[in-house]
């Protein structure tokens, strides 16, 4: 499936499932990417390549790592999810993720995570 495919399915979940905190919602085809403001501030990125690779991240500021981030772009992660990992805040390493990388089960894991807001605890580990 192509990363503009993955887009236009995830952007309608994305809309219903954060409709309360989305300030501004960007599709941006060309960079196979959607950017999300929230009204607090924090930025949202989905990204998608044709390799069937994905990013999921969370920036809460510009200071270095303050951002959380779930990936499949590499493999060198020594987790049980692997090549899928999670980058909690405040953290270089990888840990187990619970995205699969199916957008259809990722991009509602993701919006609940969000909602949550465990995310923001940069001790917040998956089992």
């Amino acid at each position: 499936m192509s990363s503009l495919t993955k887009l236009m399915e995830s952007k309608p979940i994305l809309e219903k499932e954060l409709s309360i905190y989305i300030k501004n919602l960007d599709f941006e085809p060309k960079l196979a990417r959607i950017k999300i403001t929230l009204r607090d501030g924090t930025l949202l990125y989905v990204r998608y390549n044709n390799y069937n690779e994905y990013s999921y991240a969370i920036i809460y500021s510009k200071l270095e790592l303050d951002r959380v981030r779930f990936d499949n772009y590499d493999d060198q992660w020594n987790v049980v999810t692997r090549p899928h990992h999670y980058h909690p805040r405040q953290s270089k390493n990888g840990f187990i993720s619970p995205m699969n990388g199916n957008h259809k089960h990722d991009i509602p894991e993701f919006c609940n995570l969000i909602k949550s807001g465990k995310l923001i605890l940069a001790d917040f580990r998956f089992k």
